[in-house]
């Protein structure tokens, strides 16, 4: 291992945690994934040894409620004083420091939605239970995705931290030297003159824009990304040293930011013309038959050029500041060369370009089983549990007020309660329950490339049937060709049922786009009325030929196909649109807006990466995306 004089670290988990102490509530936090206990306990701790001393770090436990996170109402301490004291929470007392969340993918709506306020403005707002009050909380925000297969760190979250960071054996040996006493100094020495140094840190406008067309040609369509790339870019710049940003720091930062985002590879730069492609030893005849000219003389030269100034020299004895013409292909390069081989199964997981409306997989309350979400004001009857704690808590800033409206005690009377509950205090617990989710696969089976697109389809469906069970989630498929559609498989957990159908699934003829929009609504609308919550996965290139009535004909097929689009998204039905063509076609994209569906360009994903695409969106669209 090189010695504490040495550059920056080389891995990239190991330079995040740098960053982080240097713009922690700039730049977020990360999403750290999948770390095992000792790297995450390290990775939090040095964040933190690196801060202003006096900087918390807190620990909050998936489970939290919004009580703990936001503050409220001390119960012991105003019982005990007969007066409304109100206590900080979690959040307030974390400001300045460091927060911790394992199993991050398990926070409920509340905690998500109170951490994401903590991370947009800095502050906390407390209005409940009589208190109005407003504590800063500028945290930096360690989520720790622990999620097995159908769990996911919600995109809300995720965006909203610059990092994701994936823990390898150099990543593990780099933290443990970090934290040695001699380089743990160094660096701790290091990340607070960056601190000083960063406001002055300037970034050139061409930089930002190369970021920004970097961030384009991957899908990252989130504008905090590339806000993220910026901060880390500066940050990078002060932490090396420099006051302005140049191409090390800017590739530094579409790696680190940019990279885990993509849910895209740039598109492919255009075939050569057939001129260029024949090569140089083709002559144009007019070369050919011009005369030799004589050559013309040399311009006059100049004595002695006059030598620049002394500042001239000196901007171009460092002129990596300076983007050059192709900086959005340096960038496009780093980020290409920081994805990690699995490129489309990662992609896949990763997506979040497009928009979808509607859920999957709802949470609906429930009084009586399910997963424990907080309480609410009720009687305790029909089945309904009493929260003995949140009851008392509603009760007890009234407890001065009753005692007075209820006059002084008599001697005959008999005693009075320590603590006066009445009918609008009482608090009953909350549950969820989560649906199933039926995904419908609308597959196009025209053409001369039915064949793989159906058997991509027939693999991700027997993918997700194996996994159907614990989620309580079922498939079906239908194919549309020619004249019409076919429901070749209803909705189903039966596996070996599926298999036998889809064995022999047919292909070939034209393409009834609105037949097909119209099929899956009513399949949709079926399912809905049934108690599950559909997905519907549309695969097809998008090229209608075939009308409404039967009839061939391009433009009228697109005219149909749209109307159809229209009132499927009047449903908010969420559903995805899979182009499947080779590099996108224009009316595939008009069919997924008017859908308002996922658009995603995969010309050749294989049974497996289509599978991990249609969970992934099953999960970004739970609880709405």
């Amino acid at each position: 291992m090189s010695s504490p004089q040495a550059d920056l670290p080389g891995s990239f988990g190991a330079l995040t945690a740098l960053l982080l102490a240097v713009d922690p509530h700039g730049l977020g936090g990360a999403v750290l994934d999948h770390p095992l206990h000792e790297q995450a306990r390290q990775f939090g701790a040095l964040v933190r040894a690196w801060l202003p001393a006096g900087a918390p770090l807190r620990r909050v436990p998936a489970g939290v409620t919004a009580d703990r996170l936001y503050g409220g109402v001390d119960l012991a301490s105003t019982l005990s004083a007969g007066r409304l004291v109100a206590e900080r929470g979690v959040l307030a007392a974390a400001d300045g420091g460091v927060l911790v969340l394992p199993m991050a993918e398990r926070l409920a709506v509340a905690a998500r939605t109170a951490l994401c306020e903590v991370l947009d403005h800095g502050e906390i707002t407390v209005q409940r239970d009589g208190i109005a009050d407003r504590h800063a909380s500028r945290v930096c925000a360690l989520l720790l995705d622990e999620s097995v297969d159908e769990e996911l760190v919600h995109p809300a979250l995720g965006d909203r931290v610059a990092f994701r960071v994936r823990f390898d054996g150099r990543t593990s040996e780099e933290l443990e030297w970090m934290a040695d006493e001699s380089a743990a100094h160094h660096f701790e020495r290091r990340v607070r003159e960056a601190r000083a140094r960063l406001p002055q840190v300037t970034v050139d406008d061409a930089w930002a824009a190369a970021l920004c067309q970097t961030a384009d040609a991957f899908g990252v369509d989130s504008v905090r990304a590339t806000l993220f790339a910026l901060r880390c870019a500066r940050a990078h710049a002060a932490l090396d040293g420099r006051l302005a940003v140049t191409e090390a720091d800017a590739e530094k930062a579409a790696a680190l930011v940019l990279a885990p985002r993509a849910t895209r590879l740039p598109p492919p730069p255009p075939p050569p013309e057939e001129d260029e492609a024949q090569g140089d030893d083709s002559v144009p005849p007019e070369q050919e038959e011009t005369p030799e000219q004589p050559p013309e003389p040399p311009p006059p030269q100049l004595e002695q050029p006059p030598e620049p100034p002394e500042s001239e020299q000196k901007d171009n004895d460092d002129d990596s500041t300076q983007p050059t013409p192709d900086s959005g292909e340096l960038l496009r390069d780093a980020v290409q060369a920081a994805l990690p081989s699995n490129l489309l199964a990662q992609l896949v997981q990763n997506s979040t370009a497009g928009s979808m409306q509607g859920r999957v997989g709802e949470e609906t309350p429930n009084l009586l089983r399910g997963r424990p979400r907080g309480a609410r004001s009720g009687l305790p009857r029909g089945g309904a549990r009493l929260h003995l704690l949140e009851t008392l808590r509603a009760a007890a800033p009234w407890q001065r007020v009753r005692e007075r409206s209820a006059g002084p005690a008599s001697a005959t009377a008999a005693p009075r309660p320590r603590v006066a509950v009445r009918r609008e205090d009482f608090r009953i617990r909350r549950f969820v329950e989560r649906t199933g989710t039926t995904v419908i696969f609308v597959v196009d089976a025209s053409g001369s490339s039915a064949l793989y697109r159906l058997a991509e389809a027939k693999g991700a469906v027997e993918l997700l049937l194996a996994e159907s069970y614990a989620r309580r989630d079922r498939v079906s498929l239908v194919a549309f060709r020619g004249q019409g559609t076919e429901v070749l498989l209803p909705p189903t957990r039966a596996l070996a049922r599926a298999k036998k159908v889809l064995a022999a699934l047919p292909g070939g003829g034209g393409t009834p786009m609105a037949h097909a929009i119209d099929a899956a609504l009513e399949q949709a609308i079926a399912t809905r009325r049934g108690g599950s919550a559909p997905l519907v996965v549309m695969m097809t290139d998008g090229r209608a030929n075939i009308a409404r009535d039967g009839t061939p004909g391009r433009k009228q097929a697109e005219v149909d196909a749209l109307a159809a689009a229209a009132r499927f998204a009047s449903q908010h039905i969420p559903a995805m649109f899979v182009d499947t063509s080779p590099r996108g076609e224009l009316v595939a994209r008009k069919l997924a807006e008017a859908m308002k569906a996922r658009y995603i360009l995969l010309p050749s994903a294989d049974a497996k990466a289509l599978g991990g695409l249609v969970r992934t969106a099953m999960q970004m669209a739970e609880g709405g995306a």
